[in-house]
């Protein structure tokens, strides 16, 4: 039996200020979904953008089995917004496999135990409305390995590999990256999720 155990960091570029990002995380049985909508430029305008496709995504997650029919659902919500970039990703622990959609600058990666890095890379651009050109990527994703989502308002510190590697919890890794790792002056979010295997009783 496993659950999914995961830490958000997430601020605005000024304090007291709505943020342009958003995030959605939820486990569906074996699935993890995890995204993150950040609203071109910042302030108001630019939340609105995420929150609607946050919301259509989330309203979508158990239909469209997909991260990228997700993103082609919550593309349709943002007809008349400023617009978005969106990253979504799926950890099937039973499967074993992460598949990812995104477009534009939200990275997305995992990395096991013994340090090994693969990226899952999204298309350029960002959603409005329009048609767009996605392309929805998979890698093999073990019990051990951790997913990292980020969006542009997060530089990780030199050191990220051996804090995410740690076996401390998500939350715990999350305070020591944001302790260690250098200030944007951007709204920014940051998601680190594992599957953690529940000892039986």
């Amino acid at each position: 039996m496993y659950s999914f155990q995961y830490s958000i960091h997430h601020t605005s570029k000024k304090p007291n200020t709505l943020s342009g990002d958003c995030y959605f995380v939820k486990t569906y049985d074996d699935t993890a979904l995890v995204s993150i909508a950040d609203g071109l430029g910042s302030g108001p305008d630019a939340r609105n953008a995420a929150e609607k496709i946050i919301q259509e995504i989330e309203k979508q997650a158990q239909s469209n089995g997909s991260p990228l029919a997700l993103l082609k659902e919550g593309n349709r919500s943002l007809y008349g917004s400023r617009g978005s970039v969106v990253g979504i990703a799926m950890v099937d622990i039973q499967r074993q496999k992460v598949s990812y959609a995104g477009i534009g600058n939200i990275t997305c990666l995992t990395i096991s135990p013994r340090r090994k890095k693969q990226y899952l890379i999204s298309n350029p651009g960002f959603l409005n409305g329009r048609p767009f050109n996605g392309t929805e990527r998979y890698l093999p994703f073990h019990p051990d390995d951790t997913i990292i989502l980020f969006s542009d308002g997060i530089e990780l510190p030199e050191n990220w590999e051996y804090i995410v590697t740690s076996r401390l919890a998500p939350e715990t890794i999350i305070q020591r990256l944001v302790k260690e790792m250098r200030l944007i002056n951007d709204d920014a979010t940051l998601i680190i999720g594992r599957w953690h295997k529940e000892k039986r009783v």
